[in-house]
């Protein structure tokens, strides 16, 4: 179901002044419209809207309706852990996992096992015991992640098969956004959902959405199950072994290692960011507290910018050095996030710092943009097709921990030195994380040549 382009008659996206072979005037260019023409993308793409916001769903009812009855905010933090621990220690093996099976199966029957251990709450609702527990969410939560964690490395790992490797970007970008879009939707619907159809209807509603997914997966039509090529070991299937070899790929290929080195970072210092943006607000820039959305709401306008833009253009560059130039100005917008309000004052240009937040947030969303999807996307392309479930398990993993990072330092941290001192370490170190890469490109060689003889997208 890829759509396959002559890459090898493309202009080379370093080059200046080539001159452009006349087929490409006449071959589809990828982009938003021709990755959509693909059904089976498309496909996958409206399943994972469906779970996204079946998910996000699903996590603010069950916030609210713990609250009502334990009346204690410790029951909200113990729903957060019992959503995100799975993550941390299932994430590699469910990789190995989807590595072994088809992911078609994998993601059909994850979706609908989510979908009916989501009924099980409004239905213990029916039994006195549970109307004044809540120990049972605590489980259906845990359970509900730990299925999520089948899905997550099986749908990502899904993505190249599907696409070609010139549409990675687009294809990764619109999977980004959606994540993101689907958070700001699904918040404000969950409240309407509980406020006119009653308290329990954003589970039924999950529960639909959950249906509705598997149904999408159902009907495609792509084989989503790896074929080996010899990398492991003929008739060995140990789970160890095979969870070794993912690892021992990342560590061995720079540019791999450096993509999931990097989604860390990346993670770890937006969370931090949300950590801290309450107390920035307030303390620097001598705003409300609530005022907080005059810096968040643009930083995501920000990041799908980045995702439209790099959907749209972003086969045109070497995906190393979008990460490597999106960890310097990243960097350099961290630094000047924790300098300038400080050099308004000096100048009594106070006034500016209204429209600060504003500014630096939209850039500071678009900088990440183009820090988070680049490297997802050399994942892609760069890992072997019977390797890459584990690996994207590797990489959720690690991802999950650098999220609780900041949940529980960063905050700490601000207490003891300030606010202002965390964000600037924060832009010295992914400063200095860019420059320590351009050394360690020069040295392994991190980058590759733009355009294959097998007419690779650059990398």
């Amino acid at each position: 179901m890829t759509t396959s382009y002559d890459l090898g008659a493309l202009k080379d996206p370093d080059g200046v002044g080539d001159i452009r072979d006349p087929r490409e005037l006449i071959l589809p260019q990828p982009g938003f419209r021709t990755v959509l023409g693909n059904r089976d993308f498309r496909l996958i793409w409206s399943a994972q809207v469906a779970s996204q916001l079946a998910d996000k769903f699903l996590m603010f009812a069950l916030l609210i309706l713990t609250y009502s009855i334990s009346r204690a905010s410790t029951h909200g933090a113990a729903l957060f852990l019992a959503y995100t621990f799975p993550s941390v220690f299932l994430s590699p093996l469910a990789g190995v996992y989807a590595d072994r099976h088809d992911k078609k199966h994998l993601m059909f029957f994850t979706n609908l096992v989510r979908g009916g251990l989501i009924l099980l709450i409004p239905l213990s609702q029916h039994v006195p015991y549970f109307e004044h527990v809540t120990w049972h969410l605590f489980v259906i939560t845990f359970l509900f992640a730990a299925v999520g964690q089948i899905f997550a490395p099986a749908e990502a790992a899904a993505i190249p098969h599907i696409v070609g490797k010139q549409e990675l970007m687009t294809a990764t970008s619109m999977f980004t956004s959606t994540v993101i879009v689907t958070l700001l939707v699904a918040v404000p619907v969950s409240t309407l959902a509980v406020r006119f159809l009653g308290e329990n209807s954003p589970y039924w509603i999950a529960a639909g959405l959950f249906l509705l997914a598997a149904w999408l997966i159902y009907i495609v039509r792509s084989d989503l199950h790896a074929r080996g090529n010899g990398s492991t070991a003929p008739g060995n299937h140990d789970l160890l072994f095979e969870l070794r070899e993912g690892i021992a790929y990342i560590a061995g290929r720079p540019l791999v290692r450096f993509a999931v080195i990097q989604l860390s970072l990346t993670i770890a210092v937006i969370f931090s960011v949300f950590v801290l943006a309450p107390g920035y607000m307030s303390t620097v820039l001598r705003l409300r507290v609530t005022d907080v959305y005059l810096f968040l709401a643009p930083a995501v306008i920000g990041m799908l910018a980045a995702a439209f833009y790099l959907g749209q253009y972003g086969r045109h560059y070497r995906r190393s050095r979008l990460l490597i130039g999106g960890l310097l100005s990243a960097g350099a917008t961290l630094i000047l996030i924790a300098v300038v309000p400080y050099l308004l004052e000096q100048l009594s240009a106070g006034w500016l710092l209204v429209w600060f937040p504003v500014v630096f947030g939209f850039i500071g969303g678009l900088e990440f943009g183009m820090l988070f999807i680049p490297a997802f996307t050399v994942l892609q392309e760069t890992t072997e097709p019977e390797l890459r479930g584990r690996i994207f398990g590797a990489m959720f993993t690690v991802v999950n921990a650098a999220v609780a990072l900041p949940i529980l330092v960063a905050g700490g941290l601000a207490d003891l030195f300030g606010v202002t001192r965390v964000i600037f370490g924060m832009g010295l170190l992914l400063v200095a994380s860019g420059l320590i890469s351009v050394l360690a490109g020069r040295r392994n060689q991190l980058t590759s040549p733009s355009v294959s003889k097998e007419g690779k997208a650059p990398v």
